[in-house]
């Protein structure tokens, strides 16, 4: 009885990371209801074209419980956006647009103030009133030349909390600015001066919400210590202790909406040599995550909303929950980002 609104399945040029079928059966084994998938495929999500092919292969799948939702992705294009809007309001499947505001993993970013503002002027001007979802990194806060494979720390100094939070001003203040009438979610949000804002945005009355991963709110970045180091970076990355404290604290407080995973499986090579890709899995691991908060005190309630009902709701879907029990398919994944905390829980 979850919904993970935030996956990365692939196929396209990139089947040999994740496929639409694997993902949708891990997904069922796992007890999900609903899977929104992301748009950084290779190619992008972008384009009728490329719904209706990712729609068809979902289809195929033939996995019907779990319910398949897509997002578009979106560039500075105004065409293009207004094409997707379109898009939107043809199918039901999509459920959302994706903005990358800083360069993650693809080439979706739109990275310039300029260019975002293009996005949002054109997104008011159709009248959108859908999710937009947003990968808050400011690219002129990224340090590149701080990463050094051979210190997998110096990731998280090169993509620092300050770039999160300055991505995050620019995000709000274009809403505020231009009209935008849609839904604002901030994506994968992982600091504590980062959900401040989001509070602070909602208490003068903004339709905005978000969404922390698992591995922000039990790891912090003492993870990238250790001897599989790589395998732990992602974008955003892990953040300081204390930063993870606070923001564990703020879930537990009610100023995050709900989990999502960004759930992004790569081959071990892809990991641990060039091109030392970000990204881990998590769609196998939600009963897990629903043990962990039940440990650490969340009522049934609070774990209804952060894995259900809140995402349910903000997207207006109707979906049926499902009851299952959960089969593990963890060894279907290289690498098993949460076997410690397993551990410890005596899973």
């Amino acid at each position: 009885m979850y919904i993970d609104s935030h996956v990365h399945f692939r196929d396209f040029n990139q089947r040999h990371k994740e496929t639409i079928k694997h993902g949708l059966e891990v997904a069922y084994d796992s007890g999900l209801d609903a899977v929104f998938d992301m748009p950084n495929t290779d190619p992008p999500v972008m384009t009728r074209e490329l719904v209706m092919d990712r729609l068809r292969i979902a289809k195929d799948a033939n996995v019907s419980d779990v319910f398949y939702g897509l997002y578009m992705g979106l560039t500075a294009d105004p065409e293009q956006v207004k094409r997707a809007v379109g898009v939107f309001r043809e199918f039901q499947q999509v459920i959302g647009m994706k903005l990358y505001a800083g360069h993650s993993v693809g080439n979706l970013g739109v990275t310039t103030k300029e260019h975002q503002r293009t996005v949002y002027e054109t997104l008011a001007r159709e009248g959108y009133n859908g999710v937009l979802a947003v990968h808050c990194e400011k690219e002129s806060h990224l340090h590149s030349e701080k990463w050094n494979h051979q210190q997998p720390i110096s990731h998280c100094y090169a993509r620092p909390e300050n770039a999160e939070v300055e991505s995050m001003k620019d995000q709000l203040r274009l809403v505020r600015d231009l009209g935008f009438s849609g839904k604002l979610h901030i994506a994968h949000i992982s600091s504590p001066r980062a959900v401040d804002l989001v509070v602070e945005a909602k208490q003068h009355g903004m339709d905005i919400s978000s969404g922390i991963c698992p591995h922000h709110f039990i790891y912090d970045w003492t993870q990238m210590y250790n001897e599989n180091g790589l395998l732990w970076k992602m974008n955003p990355p892990l953040r300081k202790p204390d930063s993870r404290n606070r923001i564990f604290q703020y879930l537990r407080d009610g100023k995050i909406d709900w989990i999502e995973t960004d759930h992004a499986p790569h081959s071990l090579g892809e990991k641990t040599a060039n091109p030392y890709m970000s990204g881990i899995p998590g769609i196998a691991w939600w009963p897990l995550f629903e043990e962990f908060l039940r440990q650490q005190n969340f009522s049934d309630e609070k774990i209804e909303d952060l894995t259900f009902s809140n995402i349910a709701s903000r997207f207006g879907l109707n979906i049926h929950k499902n009851h299952r029990n959960f089969r593990d398919r963890r060894k279907d994944y290289p690498f098993d980002p949460y076997q410690k905390i397993a551990s410890e829980l005596g899973w």
